[in-house]
């Protein structure tokens, strides 16, 4: 079956500024596997002060990345974010399906949960915004998820970066994030949370190769980062993760660091009893999206 990626996942996050990229001259260096990278293609923006958006790929795990984001001073990165969520915040028509999927997550995780694939203790959402998945998981399944946003102040269960514990959290979530993130000093940072047998959940767009199109769906003009199911393998070996799950209506991966093997087993239980397979299971990336 030949499977197509659906806008409703694109484009809800807030202001990621973070360190500049490793750029020298007009030169830059992939942030997941530290290779040399090279111009893709240009994309014209007319809104919000941007012009001409120069993406770059990766040519050994083929991640892009918008050289001119990345480029940007965290002034101008932050008041770029600001405008574009300002404007789409505030829209009634919910363009991007928010709602949808963040229930979907919340259901996702209360299955794991409920089939001992999550253990049940202190989970984290890092980049939470207002805490959207939180209270989806609070008022329909009584699980508790904190929350912590750098720009936002979430409206539940929320966390200040003082109290964040390193290393203390069995599962961290982060939902619309990584295309937003500018160095690999952020994504390292996202990761040091998850416990030594924890689990990490990423929601964002994964596929196998990242189209050299000006007009694709994903190029908005907040997202600067694309990454491709290898250089979230290489993340995933990098990390030290052993194996992971997707689900489509979620559109979220979960990665565990506890054997595959045992991993497989209950993924295929609780499928069997769900009657569909409701969880796609993979030793290393699930690499859903061609």
């Amino acid at each position: 079956m030949v499977r197509t990626y659906d806008a409703c996942t694109g484009a809800d996050r807030n202001r990621y500024s973070g360190q500049q990229s490793s750029l020298v001259a007009d030169k830059m260096k992939c942030i997941i596997c530290f290779d040399g990278m090279a111009y893709y293609f240009t994309k014209q923006f007319s809104v919000y002060g941007l012009g001409a958006v120069d993406y770059w790929r990766c040519s050994s795990c083929g991640f892009v990345a918008s050289k001119t984001h990345y480029d940007m001073t965290d002034a101008q990165w932050e008041a770029l974010n600001l405008a574009f969520h300002s404007d789409s915040n505030a829209r009634e028509d919910n363009p991007y399906n928010r709602n949808q999927r963040y229930f979907n997550q919340a259901l996702m995780l209360h299955l794991m949960e409920r089939g001992e694939l999550l253990k049940r203790s202190e989970w984290l959402d890092w980049g939470s915004g207002v805490g959207n998945v939180s209270i989806q998981l609070q008022q329909w399944f009584s699980l508790q998820l904190l929350n912590f946003d750098a720009f936002v102040r979430p409206t539940i269960n929320s966390v200040v970066s003082a109290n964040l514990k390193k290393r203390g959290y069995s599962l961290v979530v982060n939902t619309a994030v990584f295309e937003h993130v500018r160095d690999r000093k952020t994504l390292d940072e996202i990761e040091s949370y998850v416990s030594q047998d924890g689990h990490l959940a990423v929601h964002t767009l994964v596929r196998g190769q990242i189209p050299s199109d000006p007009e694709w769906m994903y190029l908005l003009p907040v997202h600067c980062s694309f990454h491709t199911n290898k250089s979230m393998q290489m993340l995933m070996n990098q990390w030290k993760y052993t194996c992971s799950v997707y689900n489509e209506h979620s559109k979220m991966w979960i990665m565990f660091k506890r054997p595959s093997a045992e991993i497989g087993e209950t993924v295929q239980r609780l499928n069997s009893s769900l009657g569909y397979e409701y969880f796609h299971f993979k030793e290393g990336f699930m690499d859903y999206w061609p």
